[in-house]
This record gives structure tokens, sequence and C-alpha cells, in this order.
């Protein structure tokens, strides 16, 4: 698995793309807007890769931003979202927050993940957690054989999801950060919403916030 962040919009947020090198299928995580989809379609075009999937981690205004315009780029991909996620889209396009990350509605998800789903990248699965607390419909999506997790707002390099937003909640979150320190091997890649990439393994030993939690 290869995968390309694009750090963009006013909240700097990670737009992810991962592809599987021999189906050339790929996953675009987070269209934040139109300059990351644009600098995404170029790696695909470079690339040759088919877009079959668009999934929003979660549904604040800076990670659904350009919702419209990937799927204006990718119309066979399949734009996907936890069902709590859906149910708040035009709420945060409408915020305060949804006008400073000058976010677009976004159009109906054609797809609902939920916890334990599975999505196939050619022979490689990414796996689905249900992983509330930053926002109601939270997800991070694992990459077993590129040893990958993308886990939106949940975990940072040094820091935690915050909890103070409408629909967030320390005790969700912090259950969420127990259960994917369970579930995924400590020793994968990271990619936070915001910032650098990082491993399970290094904010178990260095992050405030973590190490707290036990």
């Amino acid at each position: 698995m290869k995968f390309s962040v694009i750090p963009n919009g006013p909240f700097l947020v990670n737009t992810v793309l991962v592809w599987d090198e021999e189906s050339k299928e790929a996953v675009l995580i987070d269209p934040g807007s139109k300059k990351a989809v644009e600098e995404a379609r170029e790696v695909v075009e470079r690339k040759d890769l088919k877009v079959k999937y668009i999934v929003n981690t979660h549904e604040h205004p800076d990670h659904i931003a350009a919702n419209a315009w990937a799927k204006i780029e990718f119309p066979k991909a399949l734009l996907a979202i936890h069902p709590e996620g859906a149910k708040n889209l035009k709420f945060w396009v409408e915020s305060e927050l949804g006008l400073l990350a000058g976010a677009e509605y976004s159009p109906q998800p054609e797809l609902l993940l939920k916890e334990g789903d599975e999505l196939f990248l050619g022979d490689n699965v990414f796996k689905v957690f249900h992983t509330p607390g930053h926002s109601p419909g939270s997800l991070v999506l694992y990459f077993p054989s590129g040893n990958l997790a993308v886990v939106g707002d949940l975990i940072f390099k040094g820091s935690i999801g915050r909890y103070d937003l409408p629909g967030s909640s320390y005790q969700e979150l912090k259950s969420s950060i127990l259960k994917v320190l369970k579930e995924i091997d400590h020793r994968a890649t990271i990619i936070p919403g915001h910032g650098e990439t990082t491993t399970l393994e290094r904010e178990l030993r260095e992050n405030p916030f973590i190490r707290e939690l036990f």
C-alpha cells in the first residue's frame, strides 16, 4: 500500500490518498479543499489510479469541505461516511466552522460505514472502526497489509482530539482510543486528521494525553 498526504485548507486538514499498487485502486480520505482534490487528481493521473471510494473520517466541515468537488473529479467513487456523520453534514456546513473552512454542501453519501465493515482495494482489505468521542460519526480506517491507519481527529502526534464541540464526549473519546490501541498494531503508521504522521508505539511512549488514560 502507498499513500500521499496533502495538508490543506484554513485548518490544515490532511487529505489522504491511499492506493494498492497492483490493482491501482485507491481511496480518497477527507477531501478538505478544491486544491487538495486537484492535487490528489494529479497523483491519480500520474500513477494511473482508479478512485473507488471517497471516505470522510467524520462529519466536521474541514474534513467534508470538498466532498462535492471530489465527486465531480471522481464520479465513479462511492462517497462513504458513518450514519451518525451523515445526519449532520448540513448542520456542520452551515455552522461558523463550516464558513471558516469554506465548506460546500456535500452530496448524499452512497455508502454508510459501520463498526466492523471491510472494504477492499484490490486484494487489500481496509477495516472500519467506529471511534466516537471527537464526533458521533468518527471513524478509523486500518490497512493491515500496509500497517497503516488513518485516524481522523482521534489521535494526533503528541495530543488527542477535541471533545468540547457539539456531539463530543471525553468518555467516548477515551474508549475509542483504548479500542484502537487494542485492535491496531502498535508499529502501524498513523495519519491523523491534522499534523505529522506518527506511530501508536511513539504515542504510547510520548503522548501525555494517552499516557494518562492508563
